[in-house]
């Protein structure tokens, strides 16, 4: 009777409060959830039924619940295949198929009424009072039967044809569900029947609503054949431990009461049950308060090595990287002495990157060779070593050499850190100031730190191998700009040197002519002026800088290239015009850096035009608010009426080597998207063949760039995240 009782009690309050939470919670549209809370109330009313009728001390009382049991007992397979159908989108689609099963519930309520569904009730043994079926009951089994199969074969099509994995594992979800729910109804058939099984499934009807709620609530479901898994593995494990234990508990009321108590049994059962359901989560919960009250020194350098591990990520310098590990892990175990050993593929050794505590005279001389015996155990054993370890249990000859090595580095414990199972660097730790040793979670925690570690020190060392590529590719590209801007110079300064040279040759003839001498010396000295003004800008742009970002006022440097750019031009035919925007802010970049930016596009756009034409250079400031990157820019506009860029190859334009014309290196676009991106800004293009090409250069303004923090730390500017 309990079992009854018990799981009659908490079905009704189960199945509403899950139909509630999904009607104001749910992630499903708002007929599914209806729909589900209406049919989590007649299941919750079904339930308050056999509650009472299991309860009913008097006939009356039972045959009043009888009627509830019914009343939500004819609404639930309409109302579960209203659900079915708004959950698959197709209550249109079947709207006559759900309209007669409400129209079936309808003819069952009338029946209901008449008295020929149901007889009243009879007391069965064991299980209490029970419904006597009447002449017309087959109606409420086929109603049972018939609509819910129809519902489920609706599922079971859909799941077929069904490609998506998200949705096949919700509808996994309801089908399995579904079929425990309504097997489990079934059993409540066996008393009318004349069977002597008792209905022991109906109880738990309502463990079905449960997982359908999970699938209807949430998205992002578990996988349900893993969940399914896992429940029975548990259950296995469950009954294995407390099946013994049961039959200890009512062996022990034999053998101290002469009497076994089953009501008393099964509480013990429920109680073992809920104990060795909740016991895993209160373990962990209750260790972790406790290490938080009476180990708080050693939760906080967890919490710190785990924060450290995740920060390496983002250093991308090898040298900040290496201090900032040795740093944080001498502070957090307060150890002595750390130091770090990277490797060295040219030099086929491991140098001293970072130490703390550790005073060598020449940190660069101090590297092990490959063939060292700690290099070669540490590679062998792949796990940490320690120096005590090694003086009680040596490992091989070479143990003492190990031992010598470590105590030179000051090391009590070497960390291998491996990248694909290769050694590439070493962590050494000495003592702990207070002399403590290091435990097993010590241990464990380092070896995960140094596995992060692995990883970041790779990032770093690809990301500089990327930057000594992008710096090859910029010096490939300045030297090329750089001979086509000789090659027209060079006529430029010829000019006024054969005038100064004709002036020179007529000098000794018309020396006494004052008017000629003052004429010669302010024409020689504005031709050498001018040489001068053309060498500068050509040294200027040609000679290597370190990165200086400073406020800039964007219209002087356009203004200096177009200046050296200007005799090439002039000699292909092609004018230059400037139309600068007045009272324009200044912007953070690197002077020399835009410099080679705004080389590449003018020389590009006179290349483009072999029979003439003409180019025009404008700035202003414009606002972008609805596009991304928003905010307050600089553009500067270079457009040409040359031979345009043809639709396939826009695409290309700033890929790296990618070129159109027969000579090039096809570096300078590629380059120069790539130093606009680093300043925080981005460059767009507009073209059509055979009328022209115009580039828009938008620098941010107010945005201080950094070429590299101090810290060693990538900075990526928020304007440039989606280029």
């Amino acid at each position: 009777m309990y079992w009854y009782t018990i799981n009659y009690a908490a079905g009704s309050l189960v199945a509403f409060l899950v139909g509630l939470f999904v009607l104001f919670r749910g992630e499903s549209r708002r007929l599914t959830r209806r729909s589900w809370f209406a049919l989590c109330v007649v299941v919750s009313l079904w339930h308050v039924g056999k509650f009472l009728i299991v309860t009913a001390a008097s006939e009356s009382f039972a045959s009043s619940a009888a009627y509830l049991i019914y009343i939500a007992a004819i609404l639930i397979p309409p109302s579960y295949l209203h659900f079915i159908l708004a959950l698959l989108g197709e209550e249109r689609s079947h709207r006559t198929v759900l309209r007669a099963s409400y129209l079936l519930a309808g003819v069952e309520y009338l029946l209901l009424l008449d008295g020929r569904l149901i007889a009243g009730v009879a007391h069965l043994r064991h299980i209490g009072f029970y419904e006597v079926p009447s002449q017309a009951y087959w109606l409420y089994v086929i109603n049972y039967t018939v609509v819910p199969s129809f519902a489920i074969v609706r599922l079971a099509i859909v799941f077929v044809r069904s490609e998506s994995a998200v949705k096949k594992n919700q509808l996994k979800y309801v089908i399995y569900s579904s079929l425990i729910g309504f097997i489990a109804g079934i059993t409540s058939f066996l008393p009318i029947i004349g069977s002597s099984i008792p209905p022991f499934g109906a109880p738990v009807v309502y463990f079905y609503t449960v997982p359908i709620t999970y699938a209807v609530a949430r998205y992002r479901l578990l996988d349900i054949d893993v969940v399914i898994k896992k429940s029975v593995i548990y259950a296995v494990l469950l009954l294995g431990l407390l099946l013994p234990c049961y039959g200890i508990v009512i062996l022990g009321q034999k053998l101290a009461f002469g009497v076994v108590s089953y009501e008393f049994s099964i509480s013990t059962l429920v109680l073992l049950i809920i104990v060795a359901f909740f016991f895993p989560k209160l373990r962990f919960r209750t260790e972790e308060a406790l290490e938080r009250v009476f180990f708080k020194k050693r939760i906080d350098y967890r919490d710190t090595l785990l924060r450290s591990s995740r920060d390496m990520v983002s250093i991308v310098s090898i040298r900040a990287l290496a201090d900032n590990l040795v740093r944080t892990i001498g502070k957090s175990l307060s150890i002595e002495k750390v130091s770090l050993l990277l490797n060295n593929d040219a030099k086929a050794s491991y140098g001293i990157e970072a130490t703390v505590g550790l005073d060598f005279d020449r940190p660069e001389e101090v590297f092990l060779s490959r063939g060292s015996p700690l290099i070669q155990l540490l590679q062998r054993r792949k796990e940490p070593i320690v120096k005590e370890e090694l003086e009680w249990i040596p490992v091989g000859p070479e143990t003492s050499q190990t031992i010598e090595t470590m105590a030179k580095l000051g090391a009590e414990i070497c960390l291998p850190i491996l990248s694909k199972d290769i050694l590439i660097g070493i962590l050494n730790l000495g003592h702990k100031e207070d002399r403590t040793i290091y435990s097993n979670e010590d241990l464990e925690m380092l070896s995960t730190l140094t596995n992060q570690a692995a990883i970041a020190i790779e990032n770093a060392r690809l990301y500089e191998n990327l930057k000594q590529s992008q710096d090859t590719l910029r010096r490939a590209d300045r030297l090329s700009s750089l001979g086509l801007l000789t090659a027209g110079l060079a006529h430029e300064i010829r000019n006024p040197l054969v005038a100064i040279r004709t002036f020179t040759q007529l000098l000794p003839e018309r020396y006494d002519d004052a008017e000629f001498r003052e004429g010669f010396q302010g024409l020689a000295l504005k031709e050498v002026d001018r040489i001068c003004g053309l060498i500068n800008d050509l040294l200027s742009f040609a000679r290597p800088s370190k990165p200086n970002v400073s406020p800039e006022n964007v219209n002087d440097v356009v203004d200096n290239i177009a200046r050296i750019l200007e005799t090439q031009a002039k000699e292909k035919g092609v004018a230059i015009a400037r139309e600068f925007g007045d009272n324009l802010p200044k912007v953070w970049i690197d002077r020399e850096q835009m410099k080679q930016v705004f080389m590449n596009l003018i020389l590009n756009a006179i290349q483009a035009m072999q029979e003439g034409g003409s180019i025009s250079i404008a700035t202003r400031a414009v606002s972008r608010n609805s596009a991304e990157p928003s905010g307050e820019f600089v553009q500067i506009e270079v457009r040409d009426t040359g031979v345009g860029i043809s639709e396939a190859d826009l695409q290309h334009i700033f890929d790296p080597f990618f070129t159109s014309k027969d000579e090039g290196s096809g570096l300078g676009l590629a380059v120069s998207h790539q130093i606009v991106q680093e300043h925080g800004g981005f460059v767009t293009v507009e073209s059509t063949a055979g009328k022209g090409t115009a580039f828009f250069v938008h620098v941010p303004v107010g945005k201080p760039v950094r070429p590299a923090a101090a810290n060693g730390r990538a900075q990526v500017n928020e304007a440039n995240l989606n280029h």
